[in-house]
């Protein structure tokens, strides 16, 4: 329902400004996006120097207009910087590459000591390259200098996990974890170790409390649902992965084709069970309708 109304906002919006020439509209849009194209990724006050951007580039556009009839009461301007949200939502992708990233301070993103900070520099040259053996040997380097560096811990855990040394990789997330307890990359990480790992328990911990701390990443959901799905508890992982599937809706994310061919899988594999009444059941939930043939 949220996209729907998206949609009509945008159609609506579209309309208006074309039969009233709206050209203060279409330059606050412009404006903005540019804006907001200049806020830092990192930026914690990212929200509020986003309204900063759409409410001066309405103001600029105001200004600048020759407009005799403009309507400058502020419920007109409420409407307009909504107009301007909803536009930007859909098609500015600096906002969306701000509203995707973590807004946290990352303490533990470098490193204070410099010998420590090159290793993990040549690390990340490393792995880039795909030669997941030097990697390792420079982030252990790293971590080694300086053991609060939870970045190289992080990045020690996937080294060994593309090794496929899942042991060591678990060890190396749960020493950033004990740096950085809410760390995303290492809840997320170490689930799918444990997963990769066959250590199924463990994984649905590590995947519940990822969806404890970030309860609106989708990558949780789909962990876990496929997971539980595996696991003989057909309904609580096709509810996981239909969630996970809305979410990466919701962000117009590419990674909704992947959850939907999963969640197909499992349409086929509840059908020839004879169980379809679960898939429904749960569908019915999100109000998600398939088309099959």
């Amino acid at each position: 329902m949220k996209i729907i109304k998206y949609i009509f906002l945008f159609s609506v919006w579209l309309g208006y400004a074309q039969e009233q020439n709206n050209e203060e509209l279409l330059t606050s849009v412009n404006g903005a996006c540019d804006c907001i194209a200049k806020i830092e990724l990192s930026s914690e006050d990212k929200n509020d120097r986003i309204k900063d951007c759409i409410t001066n580039s309405l103001e600029n556009a105001n200004t600048a207009s020759t407009n005799e009839s403009k309507d400058n009461t502020s419920s007109s301007k409420a409407v307009n910087y909504k107009m301007v949200e909803n536009y930007l939502v859909q098609h500015c992708k600096p906002l969306k590459e701000l509203a995707f990233t973590e807004n946290k301070k990352f303490k533990y993103a470098s490193s204070n000591n410099v010998l420590a900070q090159l290793a993990y520099d040549d690390g990340m040259e490393y792995i880039n390259q795909g030669d997941t053996e030097n990697a390792i040997l420079k982030f252990s380097k790293a971590v080694d200098i300086d053991p609060m560096f939870a970045f190289a811990w992080d990045n020690l855990g996937i080294s060994y996990r593309k090794n496929k040394q899942y042991e060591q990789a678990i060890n190396a997330y749960l020493k950033s974890l004990e740096i950085y307890p809410e760390g995303r990359l290492p809840l997320l990480n170490i689930a799918i170790t444990y997963n990769l790992n066959q250590q199924y328990e463990k994984a649905v911990v590590y995947y519940e409390k990822f969806i404890e701390i970030y309860t609106d990443d989708p990558e949780g959901y789909y962990g876990l649902g496929l997971i539980l799905y595996t696991q003989d508890q057909e309904e609580a992982g096709l509810d996981n992965l239909i969630r996970a599937y809305t979410i990466y809706t919701n962000q117009n994310s590419p990674y909704r084709a992947d959850a939907a061919k999963k969640i197909g899988y499992m349409y086929k594999d509840l059908k020839n069970q004879n169980k379809l009444d679960i898939f429904h059941k749960v569908a019915d939930k999100y109000n998600l309708k398939v088309q099959s043939n």
